[in-house]
């Protein structure tokens, strides 16, 4: 396996930096979209892991994340057009991934904040990707979002787009580690292993709080997902823990689920972990998980391409 840092140059001048893992002889690969106040570098074992299964991996930090940040860049996507920029950059990386691995299928992996970057880049580039993968999504829950967007507003008017407001921290991942109390740490919502969660607590590129101007541009974004739009045949694919806060413990996601195969595309499926939390990657049956999302892969031939009801 190779493993060789990346970066390529946005239109307006900022640096998209990653890194590329390749097996000797890929049969596919797959583009990593990771999730919000996190980085790429999380899932350097993921990675590597694929690579040892014939699969190449392209990752990258989304604006406002990993270690090329300044402090006052981190968790701000743009001053203007934050979401069409981070979908852009997205593509970028899959027109490199597809210019390094031509003829080879590839494969989308979105996970949260990510997974939802994704379903924009193939609503806006259908024919960019062979297959995509969701983790730890949920629904577009119109109303919900409207609220959310409304009340971020007003804070991005009165304090300004690089605010960073505890209002919105309460809202979002405060509110999501209620659901285990009593709480050992902050973070108890991502994982039932302590080890990960620790290291997440530990790492300093980690649970920063995002600017009102990054929440605004995430909540227009999402608003804008429409799978109605997407390509009818794709292959979709979407998995999460039961208990995950983020999909409403299984509940938003099933709904997205079902909105995706009522808009007319023709292979979706879904697994729900049991017990399972918001980050499945980093979950106590993580080997299990890392083995469903190599079945969903199209160079499983194992693996049957047909619509599985939840």
């Amino acid at each position: 396996m190779n493993k060789l840092p990346l970066k390529l140059n946005a239109a307006d001048g900022h640096i998209v930096s990653g890194t590329v893992f390749s097996p000797g002889h890929p049969r596919a690969v797959l583009v990593i979209s990771h999730g919000m106040a996190e980085h790429a570098g999380r899932y350097a074992g993921f990675a590597e892991w694929l690579c040892h299964h014939g699969i190449a991996v392209v990752s990258f930090d989304h604006r406002g994340h990993g270690p090329t940040c300044t402090p006052e860049q981190l968790g701000h996507y743009s001053d203007q057009n934050g979401w069409p920029k981070v979908v852009e950059d997205l593509h970028q990386i899959i027109r490199f991934a597809r210019d390094q691995y031509p003829g080879k299928p590839l494969i989308l992996f979105g996970h949260s904040m990510g997974s939802f970057i994704a379903q924009s880049c193939v609503q806006r580039h259908g024919d960019a990707v062979d297959t995509l993968i969701l983790s730890a999504t949920n629904r577009i829950h119109r109303p919900g979002l409207l609220a959310s967007g409304f009340l971020i507003g007003l804070i991005r008017l009165f304090r300004g787009r690089r605010h960073r407001s505890a209002t919105i921290a309460r809202m979002t991942f405060g509110k999501f580690n209620k659901q285990f109390r009593p709480n050992r740490t902050d973070c108890d919502w991502l994982s039932r292993d302590p080890e990960q969660v620790d290291k997440y607590l530990a790492d300093p590129l980690c649970g920063f709080e995002c600017t009102t101007g990054l929440w605004h541009d995430f909540v227009e974004g999402m608003l804008s997902i429409n799978p109605a739009l997407w390509r009818k045949d794709l292959p979709v694919h979407l998995f999460a823990g039961t208990e995950d806060p983020v999909g409403e413990m299984g509940q938003g996601i099933r709904h997205h689920f079902q909105a995706i195969r009522e808009a007319g595309v023709e292979t979706v499926t879904l697994r729900l972990f049991e017990g399972g939390r918001h980050e499945m990657l980093n979950e106590t049956n993580s080997g299990e998980v890392w083995q469903h999302i190599l079945q969903c892969t199209p160079v499983n031939t194992r693996y049957s391409e047909a619509s599985v009801p939840a």
